[in-house]
């Protein structure tokens, strides 16, 4: 067994196991499970990981949430076609934009947060959800490495 597969083979135990773990403990809260592995591809996308790199995944995540549920709520005050249009272009344009700010540089993060408000229909379980997933992220990354130490 190669070096690099025996450690491909504990990151991937470490990911299983707490995965595992999270989708056990979502069920028993009435989270969405798939939220959470949501959050978890966002910290894994990210370009940052670790420690330092959570307060942008974070914020990222969360502006794309708070986009959606802005979209969401508008969405029902000024129905029509028209109206989603341009709340699809004001949400995108801003999730995009906002690129430029170093908090919120990780734009592909903001529409995790945002496709997966959507996808909840807007049920504000999927916060909590999205948040612990990116945090599954970190303790799956930790554990990983950890078990790749000599």
């Amino acid at each position: 067994m190669t070096r690099a597969f025996s450690e491909n083979a504990r990151r991937a135990f470490a990911t299983a196991l707490l995965c595992t773990i999270w989708i056990l403990l979502a069920n028993r809260a009435g989270l969405p499970g798939w939220a959470g592995f949501a959050g978890c591809t966002a910290y894994f996308a990210a370009p940052r990981k670790g420690a330092g790199g959570l307060p942008v995944i974070f914020a990222c995540v969360c502006s794309g949430m708070v986009y959606a549920l802005a979209s969401l709520r508008l969405g029902v005050a000024l129905p029509g076609e028209a109206a989603a249009l341009a709340l699809t272009f004001l949400t995108t344009f801003l999730m995009c934009a906002g690129g430029k700010k170093a908090l919120l540089v990780f734009v592909p993060g903001a529409f995790i947060g945002s496709f997966s408000t959507f996808a909840a229909g807007g049920d504000l379980a999927v916060i909590p959800a999205l948040l612990l997933g990116i945090l599954l992220g970190f303790a799956c990354d930790s554990l990983g490495n950890r078990l790749c130490r000599n």
